[in-house]
């Protein structure tokens, strides 16, 4: 399985990846269940990886490995929801440490919205800032290998802008002067997690899970 176009958008797509609690309000098993988890990949970079969710006290980390390189999100309960953090190599001299936010599931509700970043740092000194409004847009009945849910879709909009090593803004006219904007949805189903998610042409489907 080869994707290196689509490396940035896939890192993207895991962060927004898109379980007992520290507080009431916060609880993993809502969103993010203990377990493995296979997902299949459709659209550029066509394969498969497995996710595995391991539980410790009030956190989870999800490790996924893909292409031979893996990276970690690590979720914890907080008294405002799920805040999560990816980290790991990406290949090509690049690494990633991102930041992500869940709410609580009993505030989940249609137009709902909240705000995250994603920080890359490449080989030669440039870095990227990704800063992401995700919306809960509605509950729906979704299909996938794995079986059919009744699942929440959540639309991310996410722009990254791109600094030049020492700081150097990109030159007006080039690619990546006023950064890019990648549109995302993912559908959540409570209980199991992430069963679906569609980012930059590639569609991401839950297969098989164990608990």
């Amino acid at each position: 399985m080869r994707a290196p176009a689509t490396r940035p958008a896939l890192t993207l797509a895991l962060a927004l990846l898109a379980s007992p609690a520290a507080h009431a309000a916060c609880k993993l098993a809502d969103i993010v269940p203990g377990g493995t988890y296979t997902y299949r990949m459709t659209g550029p970079g066509s394969g498969t990886f497995t996710t595995t969710n391991a539980v410790k006290g009030s956190s989870v980390r999800a490790t996924t490995t893909i292409d031979g390189r893996t990276s970690t999100m690590t979720w914890t309960c907080t008294s405002r929801g799920l805040s999560g953090t990816l980290t790991g190599a990406q290949g090509g001299g690049m690494t990633m440490n991102n930041s992500a936010f869940l709410p609580p599931l009993n505030v989940w509700r249609p137009g709902y919205s909240w705000t995250s970043t994603q920080d890359m740092s490449m080989s030669g000194g440039m870095t990227s800032r990704g800063s992401s409004v995700t919306r809960i847009v509605k509950r729906e009945t979704v299909k996938v290998p794995a079986g059919t849910f009744n699942a929440w879709r959540l639309d991310t909009t996410t722009t990254v802008k791109i600094t030049l090593p020492g700081g150097r803004t990109p030159p007006a006219g080039s690619p990546l002067a006023g950064g890019t904007t990648v549109q995302s949805s993912v559908w959540y189903a409570p209980g199991t997690g992430m069963i679906r998610s569609v980012n930059s042409g590639m569609t991401t489907e839950l297969v098989k899970f164990k608990r």
